[in-house]
C-alpha cells in the first residue's frame, strides 16, 4: 500500500513540473508580442514632424527647387464638379525675406523666409484653396513651420485664396516665420489642406 501511494505521489509531482514548464512545445504560442515586418520602433521626438511623414507610410511626390510636381485633389472634392489636379512648381526660395508691411515683421529672435509657387490647373475642375495654409517649410531637425498671410518685398503674395480654372496659372509668394538660426532644408505644399494625404502633398528639398 505504501509503495502504491509513493508511486502515485511521484506521478502527481511529475505532472505539476511539466505544467509549470509549459510542456515540451506548448509554450510557443505564448512567446510574447512580435513586431510586424516593416514596422519601426524608433519614435520621433514630440513636436517634430518630418515632411516625409504621410498617411499610410506612402511617400509624397518629391523634387528639388525648380521642379514641377503633379498633385491630385481630394476624391469628392468640395471644389465642385470635375477632377482637381495641378502642376506645382517651387520657383524660388528666399532665406531672408522682408515684409512689405511693417506690422507683419517677425518677432524678436525669428526671421522670415519665403517660397514662390506657380500653380497650373491640369484637371477638368476649378481648383480653389487657401493660398498660404497648405505650405510649410521644414528645418534640419524636422520641425515644420506653416505659411502665414503676408507679402514679401520681393514680389506679390500668393494671397489668402487661390482660384485656378482649368488651363490657367497663378504665381505668388508664401511667407513663413522661423527661428533666426533655423536651417531650412525642405518646402512642402498640401493641396486642399484638410488632413494628410501623400497624393496631395508635394515636397521640394533645398540644396
Amino acid at each position: 500500500m505504501r509503495r502504491s501511494i509513493a508511486a502515485a505521489a511521484a506521478v502527481v509531482t511529475l505532472a505539476a513540473t511539466l505544467v509549470a514548464c509549459g510542456g515540451s512545445d506548448g509554450g510557443s504560442d505564448n512567446a510574447g508580442p512580435t513586431k510586424d515586418a516593416g514596422s519601426s520602433s524608433t519614435a520621433r521626438p514630440a513636436g517634430e514632424q518630418s515632411p516625409d511623414a504621410t498617411a499610410g507610410g506612402s511617400q509624397a511626390p518629391a523634387g528639388k527647387l525648380g521642379d514641377t510636381l503633379k498633385l491630385v485633389g481630394m476624391e469628392g472634392s468640395l471644389n465642385g464638379t470635375g477632377t482637381i489636379e495641378a502642376d506645382f512648381t517651387l520657383e524660388k526660395f528666399e532665406d531672408h525675406a522682408k515684409s512689405a508691411i511693417g506690422v507683419l515683421e517677425p518677432a524678436a529672435g525669428n526671421r522670415l523666409v519665403a517660397a514662390k509657387f506657380t500653380i497650373v490647373e491640369t484637371g477638368t475642375g476649378t481648383y480653389s484653396d487657401t493660398g498660404y495654409a497648405g505650405a510649410n517649410v521644414f528645418d534640419a531637425n524636422g520641425q515644420g513651420y506653416q505659411g502665414k498671410p503676408g507679402t514679401p518685398t520681393i514680389g506679390k503674395s500668393l494671397g489668402t485664396q487661390v482660384i485656378v480654372a482649368p488651363g490657367e496659372r497663378v504665381s505668388g509668394w508664401v511667407v513663413f516665420e522661423v527661428p533666426e538660426d533655423a536651417e531650412i532644408t525642405a518646402v512642402t505644399y498640401l493641396m486642399e489642406a484638410v488632413g494628410p494625404d501623400p497624393e496631395r502633398t508635394g515636397k521640394w528639398t533645398l540644396d
